[in-house]
């Protein structure tokens, strides 16, 4: 009779377990007792807190051995470290949190930067709130952009194709930017001129992925200068067209007046 009472079906693939305490074929955990607040809370620690767990890892490697946790994906290690989209995906609601936070601060920091004339100032407020509101989606289109600028780059070697690229990006944009993420959050509220958060930001974005493709592609440090400033080039050149685009349709949906003498 006990043995029939402890036999129970895993609730994600359907198989069989016994006296398991995690399903034999997918590895989910047994679950038997009603969800409570303590077992909740057990298990965000469990998932986020613990020091032996792989988010922490992940975010540990991704700064000390950036190779091992990219390249180890891309060969097939799986269960050491959380997955390229499993990590995006924690970056976008970092981010997320960010931008719901931040949102007014920069807006108030664009109208009254001396930088900016009041035409600028417009065009600077209507692109904020275009890619706020669809900040999840062009954050993802941002990846195979970079990945491709990469890849071109990178033309002449032949250790990662487009898809890897894409891979790399997945992890390594991801981290970064939800690093500095944490970073600009207070300093946002301390500077009144929207320009020093993207001096800021920028080139630590630069550096942080320049870092990781030199520990992927073991390359010399005169190389991977070299593949940065290439990468600066073409970049430079997709972002004057993408931003000649946006404002082109900004205008052609009215959101910003070209002024007329």
């Amino acid at each position: 009779m006990n043995n029939l009472i402890n036999i129970t079906n895993c609730k994600n693939c359907g198989q069989q377990i016994e006296s398991h305490n995690f399903c034999p074929d997918c590895g989910a955990k047994k679950i038997t007792k009603r969800i409570t607040f303590k077992n909740l809370i057990s298990e965000f620690v469990d998932r986020f807190l613990n020091l032996d767990n792989s988010f922490i890892k992940t975010f540990t490697h991704l700064f000390t051995k950036p190779e091992e946790v990219i390249d180890g994906y891309i060969h097939g290690l799986r269960k050491r470290y959380v997955n390229a989209f499993g990590y995006f995906a924690i970056t976008i609601t970092i981010t997320g949190f960010y931008s719901f936070i931040v949102k007014d601060r920069l807006k108030e920091i664009m109208q009254f930067d001396d930088n900016f004339t009041a035409q600028q100032a417009e065009i600077q407020s209507s692109i904020f709130d275009t890619t706020t509101q669809y900040q999840s989606m062009l954050s993802f289109l941002m990846i195979p952009l970079l990945a491709m600028l990469s890849r071109l780059v990178f033309l002449n070697y032949k250790k990662y194709n487009l898809t890897e690229h894409f891979v790399i990006y997945l992890y390594g944009y991801s981290h970064i930017v939800g690093v500095m993420t944490f970073v600009l959050l207070p300093l946002t509220f301390m500077v009144d001129s929207f320009m020093i958060v993207g001096l800021i930001q920028f080139p630590v974005y630069i550096v942080y992925m320049a870092y990781v493709l030199k520990r992927l592609y073991q390359i010399s440090l005169k190389k991977i200068l070299i593949k940065t400033l290439l990468f600066l080039i073409y970049g430079g050149i997709l972002y004057i067209i993408i931003g000649l685009v946006i404002f082109l349709l900004l205008v052609l949906s009215g959101k910003v007046e070209i002024p007329t003498k």
